[in-house]
């Protein structure tokens, strides 16, 4: 087990780049748990519960885990449109749960496909997301895919009955402990799959907790494995192997959102980083981040994660 004075040592290292370093300025939280027992816990500045971006889809993904154990999720080789009928006559029929969780369903995801201009519509989000022509066979290319995920939201409230939000609060987050979880959805009532989900650097730490202990006792436990394996080669953001709505590789689990948000895990340790880039969805999207900012994450892989690996 890592040294707790060289654990604080990195992480008061880290805060001292923080508040001088304005690459890293927007940083607001670092919290460091080691065998499931918090070691270190700084909050720099912005709101306590705030959006974490794409670690929403990490999230997401742990809801579908749950619902396999429940038995009420198709098998993942199953089209989506066996429950979302309304996308027969889309380029997305015949995509299926697993293409969608590991982001290799094959379509556009820019111009009218982006998820900014997705989300800039009053209603009609997922008819838009499925929309996408295809670029590549199903199941044949990883391409990071924030629709994606809204799609396996939408698919999830149906074999759920309720909202991925609402399913999550009372299955996921309150057997974790977690009371400050804010999901919001689109005009349609569906829950954001792909990012806004709202949780404190204190829940993300549980969920990490969780990750740490192959989702049990809430995921299936094949379902589990399979999320946490490599199941593409992955690519950027994060230039790691990609499974189940989460990366993998370089002997670390990466739940990771745009501005800084990350939970690193650990065979014995859960690292969370956030973000404070003060967005506005708009639209137009804006945020205040510098053009140079850099992630956390990096001031972490140097400083923080050699001491913990001892």
């Amino acid at each position: 087990m890592p040294d707790a004075a060289a654990v604080h040592a990195a992480c008061r290292h880290i805060g001292e780049v923080v508040g001088t370093d304005p690459r890293y300025a927007h940083t607001s939280h670092l919290r460091v748990l080691v065998a499931g027992e918090p070691v270190f816990d700084e909050h720099y500045r912005g709101p306590m519960v705030a959006d974490v971006f794409s670690v929403t889809k990490s999230v997401v993904a742990t809801v579908a885990g749950i619902a396999v154990r429940r038995g009420l999720l198709p098998g993942l080789d199953e089209p989506l449109h066996a429950v979302l009928p309304a996308l027969r006559d889309t380029p997305a029929y015949g995509q299926t749960w697993r293409h969608l969780l590991t982001m290799t369903r094959g379509a556009a995801v820019d111009g009218p496909w982006d998820i900014d201009a997705v989300t800039a519509l009053p209603g009609g989000q997922v008819a838009r997301v499925a929309s996408a022509p295809r670029t590549d066979p199903p199941g044949k290319v990883f391409r990071y895919d924030n629709g994606a995920a809204h799609l396996l939201s939408a698919g999830l409230a149906q074999v759920l009955g309720c909202p991925v939000g609402e399913f999550a609060a009372a299955e996921l987050f309150a057997p974790l402990g977690i009371a400050d979880a804010v999901w919001p959805t689109d005009p349609d009532g569906v829950s954001y799959g792909f990012a806004h989900l709202r949780l404190s650097a204190e829940a993300l730490g549980r969920l990490g907790e969780l990750w740490r202990l192959g989702g049990q006792p809430l995921v299936d436990p094949a379902f589990a494995a399979a999320m946490t394996t490599a199941q593409s080669p992955g690519g950027p953001p994060e230039e790691l192997p990609y499974g189940f709505g989460i990366w993998t590789g370089d002997g670390l689990l990466l739940a990771g959102g745009w501005a800084g948000q990350h939970v690193v895990v650990l065979p014995h340790a859960v690292v969370v980083t956030t973000g404070d880039p003060r967005f506005d969805a708009g639209p137009p999207a804006r945020d205040e981040l510098p053009p140079d900012w850099r992630p956390a994450l990096e001031l972490v892989r140097r400083h923080l994660l050699p001491v913990i690996a001892r």
